[in-house]
């Protein structure tokens, strides 16, 4: 007999003596260490979210108004069907794969965000007898643990070019070229998470064709639709394997592109050789969400479906999220001209070419830390920036702590 911590007598081993502490996840330990900076100048550069010129994260105008209309007409918290709330898949699904599209073979099942449109679409791999999911060399922190979670092994090939800043594409196809019948691999369909160096169109149909003829599953993490090249263009990968394979698997994000974060909207878009493989995929995805999660979401998906449904609606969300992807240009265009005015000439005119949020800067650890202690500028140990904290009032001071570690 012993005595617990509250001076109880209890006999043998508690449940959870033997847990000892995790370290911080590697990405929301930045966020928490920039709180604790006492410095009034401290700028986050690791955050995973959009921002304005005024450090903010807002609410975007059209989902602003579908809220207020849904509040306005709600009468019940009831559960929705476990599918998806009313008009969001057929929503998704048309904004993903256009107008006149045979929907037939695609199927879209609402999921608790993007990670949880990850998380099933890697159950319903397992349930289909995949042996691996592979993905890129770097990828996002969470895929591996995450996707893992499944019980599939996660096997990784190169895919970033760190002195070229661009895709190592004859190592990623030479990766891919070795997966066979029972391999997923990853895709990820623009803004390239974390280094923001995308697939050319051209490199794109090469994958397809390799995926045609080795038979793997090509599995598409769509984080970050409409802040590449825009909506449309953005769309090409999904198009594209739609025409030519008879299968694939989509994770679909909300969270960026229509500012839902915490809301925690996404899909899981699932395309089969035909309508009846596609409601076969369906039950198995509904079932894995229903023993992970019960049922997803409504709030989110409600919204979502109420701007894709409302013309009006709709144009705004498009033009205010154009406007927000030219910001993010505008913002790696500033940091490379500033850059260049402090010494660092060529030295980030790799961002110039990349899309997204992030991109990867030519620094190690060390350096990070260095950014982080004498100039009070946080992001990822792996030297991953989101360029949406880069603004007219910053970039400069930012350019001059770069040049800083870099050149000293």
């Amino acid at each position: 007999m012993r005595e617990d911590a509250c001076g109880r007598r209890v006999k043998g081993s508690l449940m959870f003596a033997g847990l000892t502490a995790l370290p911080p996840d590697s990405l929301l330990g930045v966020t928490a260490r920039f709180r604790a900076d006492p410095r009034p100048d401290k700028i986050d550069l690791g955050v995973g979210v959009f921002r304005d010129r005024q450090g903010r994260t807002p609410v975007m105008r059209a989902v602003a108004e579908a809220q207020a209309r849904l509040v306005a007409t709600e009468t019940t918290k009831v559960y929705l069907p476990p599918e998806s709330a009313p008009g969001f898949a057929d929503a998704i699904r048309a904004l993903i794969f256009g107008a006149g599209f045979d929907d037939s073979r695609v199927a879209v099942v609402q999921t608790p965000g993007g990670s949880g449109a990850l998380r099933v679409a890697a159950e319903l791999l397992k349930r289909a007898s995949a042996q691996a999911i592979v993905v890129p060399a770097p990828t996002w922190a969470n895929h591996e643990p995450l996707l893992g979670a499944s019980g599939l092994a996660i096997r990784s090939i190169p895919y970033y070019d760190a002195r070229t800043g661009g895709v190592d594409f004859a190592a990623f196809y030479a990766g891919a070229e070795k997966l066979g019948p029972r391999d997923a691999l990853l895709i990820h369909a623009g803004c390239h998470n974390p280094s923001g160096a995308d697939l050319s169109r051209e490199e794109i149909d090469a994958i397809i064709d390799l995926a045609a003829a080795k038979k793997f599953l090509p599995f598409v993490d769509c984080a970050y639709h409409g802040f590449a090249e825009g909506l449309e263009a953005d769309s090409y990968i999904a198009r594209a394997m739609a025409r030519r394979l008879p299968e694939f698997l989509i994770a679909y994000s909300c969270s960026k592109n229509f500012g839902l974060y915490r809301e925690r909207t996404g899909a899981v878009v699932m395309i089969g050789a035909d309508e009846t493989a596609a409601r076969a995929m369906t039950t198995h995805a509904v079932n894995a969400g229903r023993q992970m999660y019960s049922m997803p979401p409504a709030h989110g998906a409600l919204l979502v479906a109420e701007v894709l449904g409302d013309r009006a609606l709709e144009q705004d969300w498009r033009m205010e999220l154009e406007t927000m992807r030219l910001a993010i240009k505008r913002s790696r265009t500033m940091l490379v001209e500033a850059a260049r005015a402090h010494q660092l000439c060529g030295r980030l005119d790799h961002l110039l070419n990349q899309n997204g949020m992030f991109s990867l800067l030519p620094i190690d650890e060390a350096q990070v830390a260095a950014l982080r202690e004498r100039h009070a500028l946080h992001l990822v140990n792996s030297g991953r920036i989101n360029l949406c904290a880069v603004n007219e009032d910053n970039a400069g001071r930012i350019a001059e702590a770069l040049s800083d570690v870099m050149r000293g």
